[in-house]
């Protein structure tokens, strides 16, 4: 599958859930009362004893897997992604979308191919997708919110080390080249960290659409489960553990605002490549703006002042990117090759003193 989805390509939006009928029906009929873009809707039972199997079994033309046991959010994303087409679209039971959420994420996945996969804002969510403060209490309320939010911050998007997953648009040819979630996870947490670590390795870019948003109740399975207090941080901190085990985590792997460098230091490259000198120099500054300790903006700046005849100041941005990161090889490579250029090895032999 090549190219972008257009609205004659359905977007599979896959809802796993495990009891709390409850939430189930506000999440499942916002779905159908706010959808207008075209989807198709997986919905899976991981074992449900409360009614949820036979609710999912009445929605109108939905595609309905029934787990028999409950596989956490992992395992039932995977079986609801073997029937998935085009995008996916991940959604928690206990979340309401609002209207025109899913042409917000459509839009913004679409805007840049290089984008893995986007999330939006919400009033309940770990990390930077969260919206403090926000008190909502009926479904006119968060049409309203979303509203607003899509007025205010059209267009905007931002680069993030980490989506999570209780609404997550994947691009089809992105689920394709990682694969499926890993359930050494259980029940939840970090399953979605560890998906995201893998798009971003893969070459993708992961993105919050700042003019989405959709509300989430927040931790209702668990809640339900029992998990909560001790038994919710042992959770926390056993997955997490796995995670890092599985993992050799650089730190930029974790850091939003590398991220958001890296997405400037790629425009760079481009208008680089395309001879708009002045636009990469303008983009690179940009990217060190944003993360001024990440040391392969500086290494590529120097390329592009090298290119530009600007030696000198290429070699001091060389010899700033091995500061920050000695174990740079290509920063080492270019001093190297700019102290014998400009008649300054000595200088390049201080610093290889040991």
């Amino acid at each position: 599958m090549s190219g972008d989805m257009s609205a004659d390509n359905p977007v599979s939006i896959i809802i796993p859930a495990f009891n709390q009928l409850a939430y189930c029906r506000q999440c499942v009929a916002s779905v159908l009362m706010h959808t207008t873009y075209p989807y198709r809707l997986i919905l899976v039972d991981n074992g449900s004893n409360d009614g949820v199997a036979e609710f999912f079994d009445a929605v109108p033309d939905a595609v309905v897997v029934h787990a028999g046991e409950n596989r956490g959010f992992a395992g039932g994303v995977n079986l609801g992604l073997q029937h998935a087409e085009g995008h996916i679209l991940l959604l928690n039971s206990d979340t309401i979308v609002p209207r025109g959420w899913l042409e917000r994420l459509v839009t913004a996945l679409e805007s840049d191919p290089h984008i893995g996969m986007v999330g939006p804002m919400s009033n309940c969510v770990s990390g930077s997708q969260q919206i403090d403060g926000l008190v909502l209490s009926d479904l006119e309320e968060i049409n309203a919110c979303a509203d607003e939010r899509a007025l205010t911050h059209a267009g905007k998007l931002r680069d993030v080390a980490r989506l999570v997953g209780f609404c997550l648009l994947i691009r089809a040819e992105t689920a394709a080249a990682v694969g499926r979630f890993d359930e050494t996870y259980g029940v939840g947490n970090f399953e979605d960290d560890d998906y995201c670590l893998r798009v971003l390795r893969a070459g993708y870019r992961l993105c919050v659409a700042e003019d989405a948003f959709v509300f989430h109740y927040g931790g209702r399975t668990f809640l339900g489960m029992g998990i909560v207090d001790d038994a919710w941080r042992d959770l926390i901190a056993r997955n997490e553990k796995t995670f890092h085990e599985k993992w050799s985590v650089r730190p930029e792997e974790r850091s939003d605002v590398v991220q958001q460098s890296r997405e400037y230091n790629r425009r760079a490259a481009a208008a680089l490549n395309e001879g708009d000198y002045v636009e990469a120099i303008r983009q690179y500054k940009a990217a060190i703006e944003v993360a001024p300790a990440y040391d392969l903006n500086y290494n590529d700046l120097g390329v592009a002042l090298w290119r530009m005849g600007e030696h000198a100041r290429a070699y001091d941005q060389f010899t700033r990117a091995l500061r920050l990161n000695p174990e740079n090889a290509d920063a080492r490579e270019n001093l190297r090759i700019a102290a014998h250029a400009l008649g300054r090895v000595a200088d390049w032999d201080k610093c290889n003193d040991p």
